[in-house]
């Protein structure tokens, strides 16, 4: 980082003159201090809630503080930095730096699809702990790429990330081909097995294990037991179980639905 000048405010005295600034008087303060700034200087005006296109021009304007891979970072994320300015510093951001781009929603959405590109297009060559990591943090966009990835440490993080929704689980179980360790370890997750959609799906999918399928059987919705009950293709058992199932609802209903004398007989 440049060494400060000497005729130059005390770097010291920094700190107060960014808080105390606003929206014209940053820009100018980063004008006329840029050379003597340091990093932490440097992301403080940065993340400033005044910080503007005025000021990420001028620090793009600096070589020296962009070899600071937090400086660029802070820019990439920036809502107010040029597009192309950002797309070409996030080509030297590692996975958890476009992790946090991915994710952040004050960065304009072109910039966060190219950083979850980046990201889908390094999965492959990361280790299944780097793997993990991204699950328990990424956005959305990477979902089905980590459901698909059939590491039960890579399905467990994801599993807990806030922003996974019912259908990229429903979708997953339904279209997709999880294996068997993954479908166990969902059905043992409480979160997802109180949501009816996904366990039903794990219920209806082609490759959930029989005695798994059938241990989800009678916690299962009505319209769950007609659909496998009237399904060719599914398990013969499980078929029979859900119409068996079906039967007896049936006769709990009529029971219920028997008029009753005033004498209270039947």
């Amino acid at each position: 980082m440049n060494e400060p000048r000497r005729d130059g405010p005390e770097p010291g005295s920094f700190t107060a003159a960014i808080s105390r600034a606003d929206r014209a008087s940053l820009a100018a303060f980063v004008e006329e201090n840029l050379p003597s700034l340091g990093e932490a200087e440097v992301l403080r005006c940065l993340r400033h809630p005044y910080a503007g296109e005025a000021v990420i021009a001028l620090v793009l304007e600096a070589p020296a503080l962009l070899a600071s891979r937090e400086v660029r970072k802070a820019i990439v994320l920036h809502p107010g930095t040029p597009r192309p300015d950002a797309l070409r510093l996030l080509e030297d951001l590692p996975w958890r730096d476009l992790v946090d781009v991915g994710r952040e929603s004050r960065t304009p959405m072109p910039v966060r699809h190219a950083a979850n590109r980046r990201l889908l297009e390094a999965l492959p060559r990361l280790s299944r702990g780097e793997r993990t990591a991204i699950a328990r943090l990424a956005d959305r966009a990477l979902a089905g790429a980590l459901l698909d990835d059939g590491d039960v440490d890579v399905l467990a993080a994801l599993l807990g990330n806030p922003r996974i929704v019912e259908e990229d689980l429903t979708a997953w179980l339904l279209v997709r081909q999880p294996k068997e360790a993954q479908l166990a370890l969902l059905a043992r997750t409480a979160r997802w097995m109180e949501r009816t959609a996904v366990r039903s799906a794990l219920l209806l999918s082609r490759r959930t294990p029989r005695a798994l399928a059938l241990s989800l059987l009678s916690s299962s919705e009505r319209p769950v037991w007609e659909r496998l009950a009237g399904d060719p293709a599914a398990d013969p058992l499980l078929a029979a179980c859900a119409r068996s199932l079906l039967e007896e609802a049936g006769r709990a209903r009529g029971r219920v639905e028997r008029p009753q004398r005033a004498d209270g007989g039947i």
